[in-house]
């Protein structure tokens, strides 16, 4: 090859990188033209090319061809991984390049409240919003921890659900491990059942020592638990229906779950009780009440210790609601 010709493509050459090189720094650094908070997902397989190309219809960056040339110039271009990114208003080409390769995926959140049951947390992990892939088999009332839980789109079900278990196992056994020695729960799958039924009763977590004290009261002396969410519970389809309002007539219905039948825990939780609930449980308020009832502002209960001072409260209660 003649000198010349080779200075000419070795000048062409530079000149091209010179150019890139332009390119590139005009829009590297620069704040981006995404107008506000974005969550995109880029699937598996997608190319440099096919990013770029996302990015732009997404409005994140500006031009795809300085998105392409930082990737290559800053040897990127081969990390760039897959997922769901949310992208903050004018984010920069630096940036977005740094987060695609770091992998910096956006976070789910999950949120259980305290007292549902396995059938309403499933449903919840069943929904598409929750961004959860897979099956998971359907967990025993009782074992999920009910809390918050952040994760990445795309988690597989079972998974998060086997931390879900763990949590509470560990928080069970913590609140099982502090309890009160005298209580009358032998095992803590008792606290656990016993607990379920408290976070169902108590209108808020101050009154559930209270809550707890008279369920083991009765425990102690043999007295039938006569707790409306365990029948409300024995009643409810495994499809779906739930019952809201019980009959006077269903505090007979001789289901399992029935603690105006049977004496003693029902045969498994009631629902997925929360902290308070299970340290209020394992350590229950200092107390002789036998009963409780609403208070008249339905905001909470009041307490009795015979059934003369429990009629009162219940008449108490009639006679102040609208008529």
């Amino acid at each position: 090859m003649k000198s010349g010709t080779l200075f000419t493509l070795v000048t062409a050459a530079l000149a091209v990188l010179v150019t890139a090189s332009a390119l590139v720094a005009r829009h590297y650094a620069k704040p981006g033209p995404l107008a506000e908070d974005k969550t995109i997902t880029i699937p598996a397989g997608t190319s440099v090319t096919g990013i770029a190309s996302l990015l732009e219809k997404e409005g994140i960056i500006q031009n795809p061809t300085a998105f392409k040339l930082a990737a290559q110039l800053t040897g990127l271009a081969p990390t760039l991984k897959a997922g769901e990114y949310t992208f903050p208003a004018h984010i920069s080409l630096r940036s977005t390049l740094n987060k695609l390769a770091l992998g910096r995926t956006a976070m789910r959140s999950l949120t259980l409240p305290e007292g549902y049951t396995t059938r309403q947390i499933m449903a919840l992990m069943a929904s598409e919003e929750s961004g959860l892939k897979g099956n998971a088999p359907i967990p025993e009332e009782g074992s999920v921890f009910p809390d918050t839980y952040k994760y990445t789109a795309g988690t597989g079900r079972h998974n998060l659900l086997k931390s879900m278990q763990s949590r509470m196992n560990d928080e069970l056994m913590a609140a099982w491990q502090g309890r009160d020695t005298t209580i009358p729960l032998r095992t803590p799958a008792e606290l656990l059942n016993l607990a379920s039924i408290v976070q169902k009763e108590a209108a808020n977590e101050e009154e559930m020592p209270m809550i707890a004290a008279v369920f083991q009261n009765r425990l102690k002396k043999g007295m039938k638990l006569q707790a409306d969410p365990t029948v409300i519970y024995g009643m409810e389809s495994p499809s779906g229906t739930d019952v809201i309002n019980i009959r006077r007539s269903d505090l007979s219905e001789p289901h399992p779950f029935n603690t105006y039948v049977y004496i003693g825990l029902p045969p498994t939780p009631i629902s997925n009780p929360g902290r308070a609930a299970l340290l209020a449980t394992a350590n229950p308020a200092q107390t002789d009440a036998l009963f409780f009832m609403a208070n008249p502002s339905r905001t909470g209960h009041t307490f009795a210790t015979t059934y003369a001072d429990h009629k009162k409260n219940v008449q108490t209660y009639w006679q102040n609601q609208p008529k």
